[in-house]
């Protein structure tokens, strides 16, 4: 199999502040007609990702989206570069995704969000050969896991740089920077 490239699965996404209000950020994804909000805070860390569907459970509140971050879907970050995904790397997301029922993926370059890739682009990326291997993991058992999770976030929020941190360090939790570094989620 081909490796499948990363920006050929994202689409459309808006950035908004967490201090922004439901209403606002509905009115940011309608502007430019994006799939998808990004929620970050006022130092640029992900918070969440909302498609359309998870704006409208929030309501027609004039909460600010930082109040009602408990009610995000479970936020799982993954490194965009390299552009291209592996076998190994696609089956792995997949794996988590499908793990954790989650909708979508946020996709960063160099700290910034880059796309938001929805799970059924996921699915549809999927071999079906690659789908008979299930439960059994292929690659080198010496690499230092490449999937992490941070349990201190409520929902877990997950990150995949796809490189090894500086000196084998896991990385820090991309949501809320004081929960420090992640562990690994094998």
């Amino acid at each position: 199999m081909r490796a499948v490239l990363l920006s050929s699965l994202t689409r459309s996404h808006v950035v908004v502040r967490d201090d922004v209000e439901v209403p606002q950020a509905r009115a940011a994804l309608d502007r430019v007609d994006a799939e998808y909000v990004v929620v970050v805070t006022s130092d640029g860390h992900p918070l969440g990702v909302l498609g359309r569907p998870e704006l409208a459970d929030l309501g027609s509140t004039a909460e600010t989206l930082t109040a009602l971050a408990h009610r995000f879907p479970a936020l799982v970050v993954i490194g965009g570069d390299p552009d291209e995904l592996d076998v190994d790397e696609l089956f792995d997301l997949a794996e988590l995704v499908g793990r954790e029922g989650l909708r979508f993926v946020l996709v960063e370059r160099d700290g910034q969000p880059s796309g938001v890739v929805p799970r059924a682009a996921i699915a549809e990326a999927l071999p079906l050969d690659l789908l008979d291997t299930a439960g059994v993991r292929s690659g080198n058992p010496d690499v230092p896991a490449l999937r992490y999770v941070c349990r201190k976030c409520a929902p877990p929020s997950f990150q995949l740089p796809r490189a090894p941190g500086e000196n084998g360090r896991p990385p820090n939790c991309r949501r809320v920077f004081f929960h420090g570094a992640m562990d690994a989620d094998a």
